[in-house]
């Protein structure tokens, strides 16, 4: 049995969301999982890349506390089986580990905005124990654009290209899974070290966003990295992708094991034979190809690239050898770190993520504020918070129950939320009334709004639409919003492209839109999906903050109907989607900001 070193796996966050972070239990097989040590040793894995990766509706020192806890939870996960795995930092390190049987498991971390904009936290990491970082996750982050996300930089910013180099210094692996091809070429211009890519497969196979292109293949083999391909099916099936990207309706297309052995093949071709490897995201995604269902089946990738030609030196290159190599290249620059002896770090390098004297000498630029309205406790933001902190706008969340401003006086847009009521159930929510009346505020001052769910059947009641006086057709899971002619143009809804999934759980209230309304989207069952009402109050009926992992908090239907699915189907779906659903709903809410900036600026010049 060959020994493979896989690239990337999320184990990590997958026990966080379902296990309390416990270890417990993983010394048997764990349904549900992709991994569990019986199955690792099955697959014949001798060394393992945990990744160290954060959902990004936590934001800022959010982001570094729970990374802490990821490399904390890697920490505790080797100390408590001792006997089969071992905490490994250097190429040295990984090869004890195997020969004494044990998994050597090295720490990953999965994203940029985890360094909260400082040095000194990428330092932090690297002492305890992460020897890569990957450049961006799937947004484009202040210092370097992501492949799914709407490219600000044109690839790596002057400070990305200071990460790159403190990178170097202290040796950790610059990785560029999820980066556009701009940040690859920029990152690759800047590195004096052989890159990796974690978990990612070939363009010209597959040209789904994630994947890497011919011409970066090239110059990371030119520079001795490795691209370690991974096993999702969308980036390894243009079929695949499209059924995926079509709202994932009736069969999914077969990916199997030679899909995947064709990618390996490409890359090999490209790059070269030094410069692939093995990146599965095994707990990182759903599905994976037929054959490859968990982490014991590695052998078998092996064997159907035995029955291609390969040989077994180049089986062992692609398993762990190639690897090791850009590993040990950046070794000795990894242990001067941690000794101490290692080159200073460049002033960049040392420069405060904040500038305490700056921030008390001038004092904190003013924010655009937004009102956010929630009618139901459960209901308030959540991605909503972190997306707006990103475009520098601040949001003010009300809970309705606890009174409602009388005007919009100091704000720059209104965002008013779901709650499971009707636009005039004025016996169960008494502040409706006066949400109606922000609403007819908004519109009237042409002020900037975004009305999701209730919020846009409150928009469209006020003014002068039709609301249905019991629920209408029901749509809930991930579900293909279409935009219309208008919609494809408009600077929100332009995020739709030609579709895109949004995850939704409600019943349609709006029969007819109100006079000059403009529709920008619809789904199969729902017409009025998404509507403008003059330049800039929006009303939506589907959910754009919400992802897939918020289907976990849902319910089974009390009274389930002939279309009602379980909800563990529809958690599945939804994170099949949830790469592309995220970065349309980032781009929509982008779309929003942009519209509070400008009218705040309207407001100072005014």
């Amino acid at each position: 049995m060959i020994p493979v070193i896989d690239g990337h796996n999320d184990l990590a966050w997958a026990r966080r969301e379902r296990f309390g972070y416990t270890t417990d239990g993983l010394d048997r097989v764990v349904p549900g999982l992709h991994t569990d040590l019986p199955r690792l040793e099955a697959g014949g894995v001798g060394g393992q890349f945990w990744s160290v990766w954060i959902d990004p509706v936590l934001t800022g020192a959010e982001q570094v506390t729970a990374t802490l806890e990821q490399i904390d939870f890697v920490h505790r996960l080797v100390a408590a089986y001792p006997g089969r795995l071992r905490l490994a930092r250097t190429a040295e390190d990984v090869r004890a580990s195997m020969r004494d049987g044990r998994i050597a498991s090295l720490i990953g971390v999965e994203g940029g905005a985890q360094l909260d904009g400082s040095l000194a936290v990428l330092r932090q990491y690297a002492r305890l124990g992460a020897r890569y970082l990957t450049l961006t996750w799937s947004r484009t982050i202040d210092w370097a654009d992501s492949a799914t996300d709407e490219a600000r930089h044109g690839g790596l910013t002057d400070f990305g290209r200071d990460v790159v180099r403190e990178l170097n210094r202290i040796g950790v692996l610059v990785d560029l899974a999820h980066v556009s091809p701009e940040t690859m070429r920029d990152a690759l211009q800047i590195s004096t070290r052989p890159v990796i890519v974690s978990h990612s497969a070939a363009y010209a196979l597959c040209a789904h966003p994630r994947n890497v292109p011919d011409d970066v293949l090239r110059a990371i083999g030119a520079q001795g990295g490795v691209v370690m391909v991974a096993f999702v099916p969308s980036f390894l099936s243009p079929a695949r992708r499209e059924w995926v990207e079509g709202g994932e309706h009736g069969d999914a297309p077969l990916v199997g094991i030679p899909h995947l052995a064709d990618h390996i093949e490409h890359v090999r071709d490209v790059a070269g034979p030094h410069a692939v490897g093995l990146g599965a995201d095994y707990d990182g995604t759903d599905a994976m190809p037929s054959g490859l269902e968990d982490v014991s089946h590695y052998q078998d990738l092996l064997e159907e690239l035995r029955s291609r030609g390969w040989s077994e030196p180049e089986l062992e290159a692609l398993a762990h050898g190639n690897v090791l190599r850009v590993l040990e290249a950046s070794d000795a620059d990894h242990l001067a770190f941690l000794g101490g002896t290692v080159e200073p770090p460049a002033a960049a390098a040392l420069t405060p993520a904040v500038d305490a004297d700056a921030r008390a000498r001038a004092g904190e630029p003013e924010r655009p504020r937004v009102l956010a309205v929630v009618n139901a406790a459960p209901s308030g933001p959540r991605r909503l918070t972190g997306w707006l902190a990103d475009e520098g706008i601040e949001l003010d969340t009300v809970l309705g129950e606890d009174g409602l401003p009388d005007t919009l006086d100091g704000y720059a847009g209104l965002v008013m939320l779901g709650g499971g009521l009707m636009p005039d159930d004025d016996d169960r929510a008494p502040w409706l009334a006066q949400e109606r009346e922000l609403a007819r505020r908004a519109i009237d001052g042409n002020v900037p709004t975004l009305g999701i769910c209730l919020g846009g059947q409150l928009l469209a009641h006020v003014a002068g639409g039709e609301v249905r006086a019991k629920f209408g057709p029901r749509e809930r899971g991930s579900t293909l919003i279409t935009p219309s002619a208008e919609g494809r143009a408009d600077r929100l809804t332009t995020s739709l492209g030609a579709g895109a999934p949004m995850i939704e759980n409600h019943q349609d209230m709006i029969t007819a839109l109100p006079p000059g309304a403009v529709l920008l989207a619809s789904s199969e069952a729902v017409a009025h999906q998404a509507f403008r009402l003059g330049e800039r109050v929006y009303g939506v009926q589907f959910h754009p903050e919400v992802g897939a992992e918020d289907l976990l908090k849902w319910d089974e239907p009390v009274s389930p109907g002939p279309e009602d699915r379980p909800v563990a189907e529809l958690v599945a779906e939804a994170r099949r989607a949830d790469g592309q659903n995220t970065g349309a709903a980032r781009a929509l809410v982008s779309g929003f900001a942009e519209h509070v900036r400008s009218f705040a600026a309207a407001q100072e010049q005014a």
